[in-house]
């Protein structure tokens, strides 16, 4: 069973048939590009110099033949709406490509980050939902998702949003506890919306002991790691200097005192080039319904890891290492 069944989708099928590639003619005029890593490697140029009308093509005439880069390019950029129109329903497919092909692929593998980002960004979509599609909100398939992303690939994101899930009782039992073994995981990995919010409930005490102190180191470091994240500048600012506020100045020395212990604000991370030959087969049509003109590919360069079921709730657990209790916090004890 693929990963999302067609009645998940529902009528968002038709909305994927626009998502036919551009200048894809009739079987008598020749292919515009000689083949899809030259596709992909003309759409990168073009989105690099800004020349976004031709960059959209090439990298949609690339993703529908498999190329992963292409596919997680348009996603970014239809999920932004930066450089390009917004169009969740774009983005939701482009995620949909790269989780349905690479969900089993090991965790240690150079491409692993971005497929857990996929899981993650079509978890958001799931809690929220896509009105114009329409795609429902499911927090608690959403749950499954964030979990798989989480727990099997790592990914810091899905850490944050399934510990935000547990803090609202969305989708899952409500448990601050969890919840802040979740945003533990995340915090150490430099994310600053996890630090955010663990840093408040450690200074208020919210389920953790009050550590006023830790909790204070937290919203520094994520002040400063928020610097490189445009959705989360603003609230974390105000989070910061609010509880800045309220503290005196024996506390504050403190909590700068223990900012290299958490290991100090992140630096650009360093990004994994994904070769434009990395591709999987196209989704199975009971998944997606295809772009009527998609031609057939007669080989692949990566093989198909084959439709998979998200790992449940149950069978994931807390496996990746954290109790419930607060010694579950690890690092982040003073």
């Amino acid at each position: 069973m693929p990963i999302f069944s067609a009645s998940q989708i529902g009528s968002a099928l038709a909305a994927f048939i626009v998502l036919t590639p551009a200048g894809v003619g009739g079987a008598d005029q020749p292919p515009p590009y000689t083949s899809a890593t030259e596709a992909y490697r003309q759409g990168a140029s073009f989105m690099k110099s800004g020349e976004m009308t031709s960059a959209v093509p090439a990298l949609e005439y690339a993703a529908t033949r498999g190329v992963l880069g292409a596919q997680l390019k348009l996603a970014r950029l239809y999920a932004k709406g930066r450089d390009v129109p917004q169009d969740d329903a774009k983005a939701f497919y482009y995620y949909q490509h790269i989780a349905d092909q690479y969900a089993d692929i090991q965790p240690s593998s150079p491409i692993a980050q971005y497929v857990g980002e996929a899981f993650s960004a079509l978890g958001r979509y799931y809690v929220g939902g896509i009105p114009a599609v329409p795609l429902h909100p499911d927090p608690v398939y959403a749950v499954g998702l964030f979990r798989h992303a989480g727990a099997y690939f790592g990914y810091a994101d899905a850490q944050y949003q399934l510990g935000r899930l547990y803090l609202t009782g969305s989708g899952v039992e409500k448990n601050e506890t969890i919840a802040a073994n979740w945003l533990a995981m995340a915090a150490r990995k430099q994310h600053p919306g996890a630090q955010a919010v663990l840093g408040g409930m450690l200074w208020r005490g919210e389920g953790v002991s009050q550590r006023q102190v830790r909790g204070l180191a937290l919203l520094m470091l994520a002040n400063e790691n928020a610097k490189t994240s445009v959705d989360d500048v603003e609230w974390i600012g105000r989070r910061y200097q609010e509880t800045v506020a309220l503290a005196d100045k024996s506390t504050r020395k403190q909590a700068e005192a223990l900012l290299p212990t958490l290991g100090g604000p992140r630096t650009a991370a360093t990004t994994v080039k994904i070769s434009p030959s990395t591709r999987g087969a196209p989704p199975p049509t009971r998944t997606l319904a295809k772009p009527a003109q998609e031609p057939s590919l007669s080989a692949m360069e990566e093989p198909r890891l084959g439709p998979v079921d998200v790992i449940p709730p149950a069978a994931m657990g807390m496996s990746v290492g954290f109790g419930a209790s607060e010694s579950g916090l690890g690092g982040l004890q003073p």
